[in-house]
């Protein structure tokens, strides 16, 4: 009895040390290695200027302090960052995909996307998105009553129907609202803002990190547009400081089943991953330096200085939870919502 008791106290001491030596192996492992943060976006965009704020602060809460360079490889809903890490970046915890929230909205929608969402390793979210439709002042229909009977179409620039900002939401409140709009698609982010500068077009939409943080809000303080409307799973507390309206306060009924579909969509609004099967002990280290980012004050300052939002977490198993769930909505409501991404 003596003698099993002693090799069972070894055998718990060995298990103790090789998870201990596992973990320093770990934390060693980025000492002197460059982590790539690729951002699924263009310059200046919302998933941009957080990504790159992120990619400043996120070494010092990584073991070994790693080189983190930034990168954009733009391309509608984050497509071409999640088709990259999922099939060509290796397993190793040295790549990091910055998304957006449509790339959510890509995966339902197309049946052909070359990524399984469920095997992504997730880091982190680090924002959950209040998308807005804006719109210049001097159009004539400036309410919701107002723009179901407008004489003009409200012509609405955007990016592609897969966007959640620029697509998604448009289309679910010009289905549910029943608005006189004509979306127009094919603009790229910067240039769908700039087409409403212009008076090319009379809104266009995105979420508030982009808006807030680019030459568009300068257009809102000069009184030329406004935000008709902000779409979130919660009240952003900057807008409704402003008295913007909540979509769910004005959707009717029988549509927001919908819109409970989308608001997972924009909780997880920026998107952290790795490749899947990234060793665990890696996918931990990388984990646990988001929750310590989000925590980290001078990040938060410079957030709250430049993207004039505040950062939230949503850690990497939480955000698996959530995107399963989301995969497992009833067919009547996965369906809807693929029709009005598709445009049917």
């Amino acid at each position: 009895m003596m003698r099993k008791s002693v090799r069972s106290v070894a055998l718990a001491c060995m298990a103790v040390s090789l998870t201990f030596a596992t973990q320093i192996l770990a934390e060693d492992f980025y000492k002197g290695k460059q982590v790539r943060l690729i951002i699924g976006s263009g310059e200046a965009s919302g998933v941009d200027i957080l990504g790159r704020i992120a990619a400043r602060h996120l070494s010092k809460h990584i073991p070994g302090q790693p080189v983190i360079v930034a990168q954009n490889m733009p391309a509608p809903e984050s497509i071409a960052v999640a088709n990259y890490v999922y099939n060509i970046a290796a397993p190793d915890g040295l790549t990091i995909g910055a998304g957006s929230a449509g790339l959510f909205s890509r995966a339902i929608s197309q049946p052909n996307i070359r990524f399984d969402l469920n095997k992504f390793t997730w880091l982190s979210n680090i924002y959950s998105a209040t998308v807005i439709i804006w719109m210049r002042t001097d159009f004539p229909c400036q309410t919701f009553e107002a723009l179901r009977t407008c004489p003009e179409p409200l012509k609405f620039s955007a990016t592609a129907r897969g966007s959640t900002g620029y697509g998604l939401v448009p289309e679910l409140l010009k289905d549910a609202m029943k608005m006189n709009m004509d979306i127009i698609y094919g603009y790229r982010n910067a240039d769908a803002d700039l087409a409403v500068a212009r008076g090319e077009a009379h809104a266009s939409g995105g979420d508030l990190i982009g808006f807030m943080g680019g030459g568009s809000v300068q257009l809102m303080n000069e009184g030329k547009v406004k935000i008709l409307v902000q779409v979130a799973g919660r009240k952003s507390r900057e807008l409704e400081k402003l008295n913007i309206t909540w979509a769910m306060d004005v959707v009717p009924d029988e549509q927001k089943r919908l819109f409970s579909m989308l608001n997972p969509i924009l909780d997880l609004a920026r998107p952290y991953f790795t490749a899947p099967d990234t060793p665990k002990d890696r996918t931990e280290i990388l984990r646990t330096a988001f929750v310590k980012l989000v925590e980290d004050q001078a990040f938060r300052d410079e957030v709250a200085r430049v993207a004039r939002i505040e950062p939230t977490l949503t850690a990497g198993a939480e955000m698996a939870e959530q995107i399963n769930a989301m995969l497992s909505q009833p067919e009547d409501v996965r369906k809807r919502v693929i029709e009005l991404l598709q445009g049917n």
